[in-house]
């Protein structure tokens, strides 16, 4: 049955290929006449004539209000059921323009490299669905196709593309949620193959960038085997809502997920260890009204059980050093500044983390940025943003990566740091189309004092169906 359904799911990819582009030339006509201001009287006249039930068939304005391209009956009936479902495709164009691994010479190729995800995501409401209260059902496809533009042109540590991955069809989530009433708190409790960075280590404000740093941050991605995107792991979670405005969660996951078979093989292995995180989380405001000043505050924490080579030191065979374990710790904040009306606003976003330098190639991370919604007048839902990732590279695999000279001397081949700054612009053209262009310098690739900075842009369309 799996397999069936994953058989339909990418039939449906060559189907709605076949619609993308003429969505999205009809979507940049639509974003170029941008909805000027209108009087009171003017208002009145259009919802009279929205409403009006003697109006051609052909014309129905409710299609600019739909949250997705295909809204029809069937689909609210399932949700009345309590089944929901959405299809969503994500089409990148990315240009490395100078810098990385372009070099003059080399047989590099430079010009626009292009990628697509689509993702289908289905949930069942228990509850709706007639069968048992307070559970949910969660199944997450995706289909993957493309180029990989950091290992092939940049060469950065931290992904310009938070998308980038092995082509392919993935059965990537799978899980079940069960919340209780706990003598007036909240408790849920999950299991199944799930994405730790789905809940631990986000911020809302940071999920409008392209760069992936600002989804795990770098001394997380790039030090150990993590449940993240492209790869999700067998594991338990569970979540105390101890009031409105205060709750802890824990997880605790495979240690190494691996390729995990198209996500229809998972295995489970003690030799892989297991990683747990754990996150406290302070939040208030209301998020839909920017005037209450909402803010976010996370704590995190995480341990890996397996062991882990030292990055400098050997043993007397020369062999690395083992060490039982890896750990870190991590500070997260988002906080509305400016308010606007309703969710528009200035907000701004804020990412710290360390881990042990003798074991991991990022010692340590910091990153952040703002979150400006609604900077144009009357374009509410478009969001600009600027932001900065900055990843520091362990002073003890710098020294491993010393070379030496015919003098005796020797120099770090390998940068302090890989620090990315962005710049992005997401267009709501319509409440199921955006268009986000972008631009990011990645400043001493891959730590790799071999490459210059590197300057990349990228496009991305992305459509609900």
């Amino acid at each position: 049955m799996e397999r069936l359904v994953l058989l339909v799911f990418a039939l449906s990819i060559h189907l709605k290929r076949t619609l993308y582009y003429l969505i999205i030339l009809s979507a940049l006509v639509f974003f170029i006449n941008t909805p000027q201001p209108v009087t009171a009287g003017e208002k009145e006249s259009s919802i009279n004539l929205s409403s009006n039930t003697h109006s051609s068939d052909r014309y129905k304005p409710g299609f600019f209000h739909h949250e997705h391209l295909f809204d029809y009956k069937l689909r609210d009936a399932l949700a009345a059921k309590g089944l929901t479902y959405d299809l969503v495709s994500t089409d990148d164009f990315v240009t490395n323009h100078s810098g990385g691994l372009k070099r003059a010479g080399n047989d590099i190729d430079t010009s626009i490299s292009w990628m697509t995800n689509n993702d289908l995501i289905i949930e069942l409401d228990t509850g709706a669905a007639g069968l048992w209260k307070n559970g949910t059902f969660f199944t997450h496809i995706f289909y993957h196709d493309g180029a990989n533009p950091s290992e092939d042109y940049i060469g950065d540590l931290q992904l310009v593309n938070n998308f980038e991955s092995e082509d392919g069809l993935k059965l990537y989530e799978y899980w079940y949620e069960q919340f209780f009433d706990l003598m007036g708190t909240k408790l849920s409790l999950l299991a199944g193959q799930h994405d730790l960075n789905a809940e631990f280590g986000v911020s809302e404000y940071g999920l409008l960038f392209v760069q992936s740093s600002f989804g795990f941050n770098a001394e997380i991605a790039n030090n150990i085997a993590v449940a993240n995107f492209p790869v999700a792991a067998l594991g338990f979670r569970a979540r105390w809502d101890v009031t409105d405005n205060f709750y802890f969660m824990t997880e605790i996951s495979d240690g190494d997920p691996g390729p995990n078979d198209g996500g229809l093989r998972p295995s489970l292995s003690t030799e892989e260890g297991f990683v747990s995180f754990n996150e406290l989380v302070y939040h208030y405001g209301d998020v839909v009204d920017s005037k209450s000043m909402p803010g976010t505050y996370k704590l995190g924490w995480w341990y890996h059980s397996d062991e882990f080579d030292d990055v400098r030191d050997t043993d007397e065979n020369g062999e690395a050093i083992e060490h039982d374990g890896n750990y870190g710790v991590y500070f997260i904040a988002d906080q509305m500044l400016f308010p606007g009306e309703g969710s528009t606003g200035l907000g701004a976003f804020f990412q710290i983390g360390g881990v042990p330098d003798d074991r991991n190639l990022v010692d340590f991370y910091v990153g952040g940025g703002i979150h400006y919604k609604g900077i144009i007048q009357n374009r509410e839902h478009d969001i600009l943003g600027l932001a900065v990732a900055h990843a520091q590279i362990s002073e003890d695999q710098r020294d491993a990566e010393d070379v030496a000279e015919s003098d005796g001397l020797t120099f770090h081949s390998m940068d302090r740091h890989e620090t990315v700054i962005e710049v992005t612009y997401k267009a709501q053209v319509l409440p199921w189309i955006a268009i986000q262009p972008g631009v990011q310098t990645v400043f001493n690739p891959g730590a790799d004092a071999d490459l210059d900075n590197a300057v990349v842009s990228i496009l991305r369309f992305q459509v609900n169906f």
